[in-house]
């Protein structure tokens, strides 16, 4: 499978690295995979109309509508996972498909992902998903913010004079580094429902 990636951030260069063993990665493939905060989806999307679009942002459903407007081969999945996560447990939320889309499902399958399109018996679109996220991934954001800056004020402790409950906290602010600006943009985005 030939394969775009757009965005040189944090999850998009965590993709190359991750996909490259599995798919050629070139600028002229026709599955492009964008990996760019959210607000910048309807730029890319129009710069590669008419393409099979990969929205992989934390929310799902904007960039699926952004990117409907330019090409009905869209693919909503979300990664549940960064560079920082174990490569166990592994999960992606399936927004919306395609034609295509079966083999983008294969190859996060390749890299230890188990693609989820149900919550029990419903379907799960953009707005369930970003529902779900709303209630989960934004407030574990605002406490590893919070973790962060407690973890910041006891920099000067030796780790072996930490108690377990705090190496649990500063282990948490660590995992928050997954998160880069445009993934933390495209999580308080969810804030505006």
């Amino acid at each position: 499978m030939k394969i775009s990636i757009i965005g040189d951030g944090v999850f998009g260069r965590f993709l190359r690295s991750e996909l490259a063993a599995h798919a050629e990665i070139a600028a002229e493939a026709d599955t492009v995979i964008i990996a760019v905060p959210v607000s910048a989806y309807d730029a890319v999307a129009a710069a590669h109309a008419g393409k099979h679009l990969v929205n992989v942002c934390s929310v799902q459903e904007k960039p699926n509508r952004d990117c409907l407007r330019h090409s009905d081969r869209v693919t909503g999945i979300h990664p549940m996972f960064g560079p920082q996560s174990p490569k166990t447990n592994r999960t992606c939320i399936v927004t919306h498909t395609c034609a295509d889309s079966a083999a983008v499902f294969d190859l996060f399958e390749k890299i230890g992902a188990e693609i989820v399109t149900h919550k029990g018996a419903q379907k799960i679109d953009g707005a369930l998903h970003d529902d779900m996220m709303r209630k989960t991934h934004l407030p574990v954001l605002m406490f590893g913010e919070l973790a962060a800056l407690i973890v910041e004020q006891a920099a000067d402790v030796p780790d072996n004079c930490l108690p377990t409950s705090f190496k649990r906290l500063k282990a948490l602010a660590e995992q928050m580094k997954d998160m880069s600006p445009g993934t933390v943009e495209s999580i308080r985005s969810n804030l505006q429902k």
